[in-house]
């Protein structure tokens, strides 16, 4: 797997853990009228998926490729992971 393989992967799960808080986030203020636990225990999920797209977020920082620029321009993400 090259670096630019795990970038996407890893800004893949960034983006589903964001939305799943978002989601998480609006059951909870819908169900806040049910009971304030069922909606402090969605509020609760929101907040760990948030936290865990940070933490990927932050791994994915390191993982990023290096781009060297080529002669006309462009930049080269072909490198791999070891190399």
């Amino acid at each position: 797997m090259t670096r630019l393989q795990l970038h996407r992967l890893l800004l893949g799960l960034v983006v589903l853990f964001v939305v799943g808080a978002a989601v998480l986030y609006v059951l909870s203020i819908a169900l806040a009228s049910g009971g304030g636990g069922v909606a402090r225990h969605f509020d609760q999920l929101a907040m760990l998926s948030f936290l865990g797209a940070v933490l990927f977020g932050i791994v994915d920082f390191f993982v990023r490729p290096v781009m060297h620029r080529t002669a006309d321009g462009s930049r080269d993400v072909h490198t791999p992971l070891n190399g």
